[in-house]
């Protein structure tokens, strides 16, 4: 697709998944190598989505400078002890007793163990988070941050973002992480939290809630949205226990995207016929004054929607590996697969940001 005279809007999805997020780093450093000058509208992030996205919107600098801080030094879990050459196993296994820049273990484990409701606390990653994010950079207008979090009472989840009287605060990015029973539910405002993936791990709809809302004014804009799947809907068939709960993890929390293509295209199908009604229908018609008819108008389509999917070896796809070896390895499958699927190729001189052009067609509105 080319374009000529229009803006292309673009939103992130980022799902959860721990340790794996760090393919997510990998995609977005690609993209802002590839596209100069880059900034999305938006950026939605789930558990660990959500600490990347915070970062990504919240920076005052560059932000993969941020990103690239945030997974090697302070996400990175290696040996206190000065042993060389650890055995794999034990080197892959050491985020148990802790992570310096996310969690570390409940003094409770030590003293009242039966008063337990998690193994860890996330005091860690408050502290990173006051370390990396500008609360008003994660406020401004720029780009939107978007995280959510299961409301434990209700079993609903909720997005949080600037447009919250308090505006989004480090509280709400570690309740969209508090995931059991590893870590504590997150209180806020009298509610009780848990992460946002045991209800929703792709936060697709406040992402095109925002692109639809940026270029509303602007009929000639070209809506695009990045989705970055950690966890694959085509896996090999397990043959061993734990391939069993591998895939059991990875069905829990996949985003079912190739579910929804249908009734996105149904959707986008929609879209563009009300379109072509508007300019069918008489200036005088009572039609236009109707509430529900000019909802439905407002709605556009994503002109874009470029899915990259995470395909792990299995000695990669453990969650809670922070290892150095794994961390880097990850980062690199990120930025290789994004490169090879053109994240920055440009179809139009001039645009501030790019289309891709392995993107998938998808037409949807407001959901």
């Amino acid at each position: 697709m080319t374009v000529k005279n229009g803006k292309v809007y673009t939103a992130i999805v980022l799902q959860g998944g721990g340790a794996l997020g760090a393919y997510e780093y990998g995609v977005l450093k690609a993209l802002y190598e590839q596209r100069p000058g880059f900034r999305p509208v938006a950026v939605a992030g789930i558990s660990i989505g959500a600490i990347t996205a915070a970062v990504l919107g919240g920076v005052k600098g560059d932000p993969t400078r941020a990103l690239d801080t945030l997974w090697r030094k302070k996400l990175t879990v290696e040996s206190p002890l000065p042993v060389v050459g650890l055995p794999e196993q034990i080197d892959q296994s050491l985020a148990v007793f802790g992570n310096p820049g996310m969690y570390r273990l409940n003094g409770a484990l030590f003293t009242a163990p039966w008063t337990l409701n998690s193994i860890y606390d996330t005091a860690p990653l408050r502290q990173t988070l006051t370390e990396l994010v500008d609360p008003e950079v994660l406020n401004d207008e720029e780009t939107r941050v978007f995280v959510g979090a299961t409301n434990i009472g209700t079993g609903e989840i909720e997005f949080f973002d600037s447009s919250r009287p308090d505006g989004l605060t480090f509280e709400h990015v570690a309740a969209s992480g508090s995931l059991p029973p590893g870590f504590p539910m997150t209180q806020i405002e009298g509610a009780s939290y848990w992460d946002g993936g045991l209800f929703s791990n792709t936060p697709l709809s406040p992402a095109i809630n925002a692109l639809e809302e940026a270029a509303k004014d602007d009929p000639s804009a070209v809506l695009e949205l990045i989705v970055v799947e950690l966890f694959p809907m085509n896996a090999p068939i397990p043959s061993n226990m734990q391939d069993v709960l591998q895939r059991m993890v990875q069905l829990q929390y996949t985003s079912r995207l190739q579910l929804d293509k249908t009734f996105f295209d149904k959707i986008g199908q929609l879209v563009d016929l009300l379109a072509e009604v508007d300019e069918e229908l008489p200036k005088g018609s009572a039609i236009r004054k109707s509430p529900t008819y000019k909802k439905m108008l407002a709605h556009r389509k994503i002109n874009h929607f470029n899915v990259v999917t995470s395909s792990f070896p299995p000695k990669l796809s453990n969650a809670s590996d922070f290892s150095c070896a794994s961390i880097d390895a990850r980062i690199q499958a990120g930025y290789d697969d994004a490169i090879a699927q053109g994240i920055g190729h440009i179809d139009a001189p001039g645009l501030r940001y790019g289309i891709t052009s392995a993107e998938s067609e998808l037409a949807t509105a407001r959901v």
